[in-house]
């Protein structure tokens, strides 16, 4: 029997018949398997409120949430089954497995520990839905029946199924965890140049400390999806540090006047030349106003920042101190 009880799995693996309606429950296996369930399932809570805990506050955790299987079996109609139980229980576990903080804390701890068993669970009810060849409800719960010690594809789906559906709950929540941390981060960009503007999505690089080591000018660097937006396509072509080199003069006036070449040094490499170009301003459009910066300079970029295209540019971190407020 798989009971979803907090929205947490717990599975009663149950044996052959031996009269009408009597079923033999092997209570120790049911609850290894929901002991090491609650751990994972915890971990996972951990992982993603950034709660504090220890090895000994995680596995007493565990064993608390887990002694739920003897109470549902041995007191069925004990007050912690009920809707209220459940909830005083669970606030329980989660005392239990992280270090109390403050009350803001303590709830999104909760919470996160009931997202993250409904998506674990949910997940693995429709699997089992699907595999199982004999599912009836009963009691709230959905009851499996096989002989000896249980439904095969009942132990198939809690031994592989559990273990799968959390690396993957895991994976999802931390791309959504990088996804969001990105688009806070994230601003409106205008880049002036020569009269023309050009509207892009910048990133701010904390790891970008590039700066002009002449005139001390921050340096950002924005990809085509920009640059498109200032030149034409031959002249983008030619934006480039072995054309400028070779053939800076067949440029026009106004673009070889902006063009400043920046010594960097990337990943184990060293001694490489930036094409930069002097714009006019950048202006970065922030929640407490626009902040804006002239005259710094902008490295181009022949290819996407991002693969996705979430943003166009990557800004110097110092504009977000250094900007002069609109």
């Amino acid at each position: 029997m798989t009971d979803f009880l907090y929205g947490r799995a717990y599975t009663f693996i149950n044996s052959k018949h031996r009269g009408r309606g009597e079923r033999i429950i092997y209570l120790d296996a049911v609850w290894l398997l929901n002991l090491l369930m609650d751990g994972m399932i915890l971990s996972l809570t951990q992982g993603i409120t950034r709660a504090k805990s220890s090895r000994t506050r995680m596995v007493c955790g565990a064993f608390v949430a887990s002694t739920i299987v003897p109470i549902t079996i041995y007191m069925p109609h004990s007050w912690l089954v009920s809707s209220v139980g459940k909830l005083v229980f669970s606030m329980l576990i989660i005392w239990v497995a992280f270090s109390y903080t403050s009350l803001r804390a303590f709830f999104v701890q909760w919470i996160s520990f009931y997202f993250v068993t409904f998506a674990i669970g949910g997940g693995m009810l429709g699997v089992h839905y699907f595999l199982a060849s004999e599912v009836s409800l009963q009691g709230g719960s959905v009851v499996t029946f096989r002989g000896g010690y249980g439904d095969p594809v009942s132990w198939l789906f809690v031994v592989i199924g559990f273990p799968c559906s959390y690396f993957f709950t895991k994976w999802r929540l931390n791309q959504v965890s990088v996804h969001k941390m990105k688009m806070e981060e994230i601003y409106d960009v205008t880049v002036e140049w020569n009269g023309k503007m050009a509207h892009c999505k910048g990133l701010v690089d904390s790891g970008n400390q590039l700066t002009d080591p002449v005139t001390r000018k921050m340096v950002f660097l924005a990809d085509p999806f920009v640059w498109e937006q200032l030149f034409s396509k031959e002249q983008l072509e030619a934006l480039k540090v072995d054309t400028v080199v070779t053939s800076m003069d067949d440029l026009p006036d106004d673009i070889q006047s902006s063009i400043r070449l920046i010594p960097y040094q990337a990943a184990g490499v060293s001694g490489q030349l930036l094409l930069t170009l002097l714009v006019d301003k950048i202006t970065v459009q922030t929640s407490e106003g626009d902040l804006e910066l002239k005259q710094p300079l902008v490295g181009v970029q022949h290819q996407d920042l991002t693969h996705d295209r979430l943003y166009q540019m990557l800004i110097h971190p110092h504009i977000m101190v250094k900007g002069k407020s609109a």
